[in-house]
């Protein structure tokens, strides 16, 4: 059986084309595989941000918190020393019981 040219070139041509198309495959999978990287760390750094601010705003409550908390208490004291010397000062005058 005589080989012609074009019969060749036929089988030439789809052993390239299988080629091609094995190439093909693997960079689509390696294009998936980064997809889901990119997501996964996107995900992830997003996360973080989310848990970094959940983590300031616990901390903004625990200080405004222990601030009232602590003015509370000194005004409880302030008003309480206030509240002697007024209640001293209504008296008036001393005068000793004989």
């Amino acid at each position: 059986m005589m080989k012609t040219l074009s019969t060749i070139c036929c089988k030439t041509q789809r052993h390239l084309n299988r080629k091609d198309i094995q190439q093909g495959g693997a960079l689509i999978e390696v294009l998936v595989a980064s997809a889901l990287f990119l997501s996964v760390t996107v995900g992830m750094v997003g996360a973080f941000i989310h848990t970094e601010s959940l983590w300031v705003v616990i901390y903004d409550n625990e200080v405004s918190r222990n601030d009232s908390i602590n003015s509370a208490k000194e005004q409880m004291m302030i008003n309480s020393y206030d509240q002697t010397w007024a209640d001293v000062q209504q008296l008036g005058p001393f005068t000793s019981i004989p």
